[in-house]
């Protein structure tokens, strides 16, 4: 439990180093530079408050809670709507919380090992360049077996409701 507790006390202290993460407020008006200038014992009391809400599953209506931003998408005609991505920012502290559970769950998969070791995005250590390489030598055994199967799917619009 003491590793956990620095560690999430380290995630207060250093969040993502992404500017926009770094720099955009959510509800609540708590900047990032806030909580990382805390001392100490209001930082324990931070952290017991999230631990509690983990170990009792009362999470607050205040992290449901975003400001939806419109990001215009690189290189794209802006007065198209459909050219923008909607961009939630939530309450630092909830993301701090984030960060504290997926900490735990990654922890959790691995130690566990139910994440098959074909799992590629988001997982630290790995990359689609792994993947790349799989498909490379599948295509390659295809040529002297000659017969490849393979399935792609493109993306790009995947998430967009509208």
């Amino acid at each position: 439990m003491k590793k956990l507790l620095t560690h999430s006390l380290t995630l207060v202290k250093t969040p993502s180093q992404n500017p926009v993460i770094l720099h955009a407020v959510g509800p609540g008006d708590i900047h990032y530079q806030m909580l990382k200038h805390l001392p100490s014992e209001v930082l324990y009391c931070l952290l017991n408050t999230l631990n509690n809400i983990w170990l009792t599953g009362n999470f607050p209506a205040s992290c449901r809670q975003s400001y939806i931003v419109p990001i215009p998408k690189p290189d794209k005609d802006t007065t198209n709507p459909t050219n923008y991505c909607p961009i939630a920012l939530t309450s630092c502290v909830c993301k701090v919380m984030e960060q504290m559970i997926n900490n735990r769950l990654v922890w959790y998969l691995e130690r566990n090992k139910l994440i098959t070791p074909t799992q590629s995005g988001f997982c630290k250590g790995r990359s689609t360049t792994g993947q790349l390489l799989r498909l490379e030598t599948f295509i390659r055994e295809g040529f002297i077996q000659i017969h490849v199967t393979a399935i792609f799917f493109d993306l790009e619009k995947a998430y967009n409701t509208t």
